[in-house]
């Protein structure tokens, strides 16, 4: 099959996979589980947020309790200096939500080397990108919500990103303020924001397994565990602070920057806004539309199964195992002794074997290939000793 990726890191990252199934065997290698380590991640933050949420005040200041400031960022530092565990929980979050970005990436990266992105799978690919998008944009909201110095400039230069697209600009930045200026209401914005598009990642995940009928979601619980320890190594080694709190009335210009997040802030500081625009929507195309080549021909393309059905007794065996949902049981036509009979969406299948491995009476043949060929590959595999 053609592949535009270079053999070299193909060969690279599977001579990884090896040496580390060599060293703590194939059932706890991570690299089996790249899919679903960000969503343990996501798990994470999911728990530790609403923790957060149930101490967090969404307002600048509260006339009602001047005397005390309670507003966002005095609730943040509530949560971080006078709540028991509040500091770990808020590190928690914060570091989550980075490994989250991190584990996307190493997933992303991995799909496209071992060429996995393309044709039947650009649902996979598209949805991937639309959600690493929408993770960044929920972090920095994040980001926002704790209302000191930081969130002052991050909301400044995300109102002049705004007022820089023609048209649609001036309704995004009445959306973003929730009104035309920094309010109480802008950050019940950005807490709602922050929130709702959260569970909205819910369907994503949803869209980018609907494609796929055994999708790994969850890693084995040594991989959690071992992916827990690193984040807790990381929120006592570097415990999470807050900068001064914000004054709508002061302009403050520098901050620290969390690259996994904050990245395009420090673009758009670097160059003018329409270049910032121009270099963020070509980027953002580039990647979704990374299978297009070849998305619906390649080189040598892919010859889809074919279901022989003069053997075909209906048992539905290969369309339980297909793991792209290309097999499809249709009812069988008038005089035929079953009930229903397979057929192959040649659009979806991937040549993989699995279903000719799956049939018990012969029934699906890959083109030019055999299938007591492509059997006994299945079996070799499956009766092969996983590395110690």
């Amino acid at each position: 099959m053609y592949t535009s990726i270079p053999k070299g890191l193909t060969d690279l990252a599977l001579t990884i996979e090896k040496g580390t199934n060599a060293v703590i065997s194939n059932r706890y290698n991570p690299f089996y589980y790249h899919g679903a380590l960000p969503q343990f991640y996501l798990w994470v933050l999911f728990l530790s947020g609403l923790l957060l949420f149930a101490y967090y005040i969404p307002t600048i200041d509260n006339a009602y309790f001047s005397a005390n400031l309670v507003n966002a960022w005095t609730s943040v530092d509530y949560i971080t200096d006078k709540l028991p565990m509040g500091a770990v929980i808020r590190g928690i979050h914060r570091y989550a939500g980075d490994a989250m970005v991190i584990t996307i990436v190493l997933h992303a990266l991995r799909v496209w080397v071992t060429d996995r992105y393309r044709q039947y799978r650009w649902i996979q690919w598209v949805t991937g990108i639309m959600l690493l998008l929408m993770v960044l944009f929920v972090g920095q909201t994040g980001y926002y919500l704790v209302w000191d110095e930081r969130s002052l400039v991050l909301t400044r230069m995300t109102v002049s990103a705004f007022d820089a697209l023609p048209v649609i600009g001036p309704g995004l930045k009445a959306w973003f303020l929730n009104g035309t200026a920094i309010t109480n209401l802008t950050l019940s914005n950005f807490l709602f924001i922050h929130i709702g598009l959260s569970f909205t990642l819910l369907f994503g995940l949803w869209m980018h397994y609907v494609r796929m009928t055994r999708p790994v979601i969850s890693p084995p619980p040594a991989i959690n565990y071992m992916l827990m320890a690193v984040l807790m190594l990381f929120v006592f080694a570097f415990p999470i602070t807050s900068g001064k709190m914000a004054d709508i009335n002061s302009a403050p210009t520098s901050f620290d920057i969390d690259w996994f997040f904050l990245f395009p802030y420090w673009l758009m500081a670097h160059v003018d806004l329409v270049t910032y625009w121009v270099l963020m929507i070509v980027a953002t195309i580039l990647l979704v539309l990374v299978p297009l080549p070849n998305l619906y021909k390649a080189a040598n393309p892919i010859e889809a199964a074919e279901v022989v059905l003069t053997k075909c007794v209906g048992c539905s065996l290969c369309s339980f195992d297909c793991p792209y949902q290309a097999i499809e049981m249709v009812p069988a036509p008038a005089g035929s002794r079953f009930k229903l009979l397979a057929t192959v969406k040649p659009y979806r299948c991937s040549a993989c074997g699995v279903c000719v491995g799956a049939c018990a009476f012969d029934a699906i043949d890959l083109p030019n290939l055999l299938d007591t060929d492509v059997t006994a590959q299945i079996r070799a595999l499956a009766e092969a000793k996983p590395s110690a």
